[in-house]
């Protein structure tokens, strides 16, 4: 739904914005990716699951496959900038009363496996966690939000990464309007629990 192709054609439709919601944290991975050693490494693992602050690294390196390839990923969520409800009127309102946008932002950096991988999708493993343990809904969008930061863009599905490479993206999440974000979660498969950051 993010491909560069449907992306232009998107655009060319005059201010239209279309917008849908999918699962987010250990509710929508597909089981495909993983972290560091596959869960060899109890130690690495347990450390992983001590919830971190933002701007601090994944203590294991996540895996992202696509196109034949896999890449290791080093996952830091930067900081998340809170909307307003009104921000969600270029939308269906009634779809999103006692709603707001959260925009949530992730600097990766590819750190092992193949020495290229085209099209990684890091930002479906991304997730929230607000006051009252309620997770967020990630929003994907076709065109742009007005009211989005002008600094947020959004995550490259089809640019091509190379060891070293660092790149910054960011997500917007519907979040309970007036409650607190206290966490931003990244999924590591069925198997464990996401990797956490406290937002304090």
């Amino acid at each position: 739904m993010k491909s560069g192709t449907r992306r232009r054609s998107a655009l060319t439709m005059a201010g239209a914005v279309l917008a849908t919601v999918a699962l987010t944290a250990c509710d929508d991975s597909d089981g495909a990716k993983s972290g560091g050693n596959g869960g060899n490494d109890k130690k690495a693992s347990a450390e992983a699951s001590k919830p971190l602050k933002l701007g601090q690294p994944s203590p294991e390196k996540q895996e992202d496959q696509r196109y034949g390839k896999k890449g290791e990923f080093i996952i830091t969520p930067q900081r998340v900038v809170m909307g307003k409800a009104s921000d969600l009127t270029q939308l269906d309102a009634s779809k999103y009363q006692g709603k707001t946008l959260a925009w949530v932002y992730v600097k990766a950096k590819l750190d092992g496996g193949d020495k290229e991988i085209k099209g990684p999708m890091l930002s479906t493993d991304v997730g929230t966690v607000s006051e009252g343990e309620q997770r967020g809904t990630r929003l994907i969008l076709i065109g742009n939000l007005s009211s989005a930061p002008a600094d947020c863009k959004d995550e490259d599905t089809q640019a091509t990464w190379k060891q070293g490479d660092e790149k910054t993206f960011c997500t917007p999440f519907i979040v309970p309007d007036g409650k607190k974000i206290t966490h931003v979660t990244y999924a590591r498969g069925f198997y464990k629990e996401p990797l956490k950051w406290t937002t304090d």
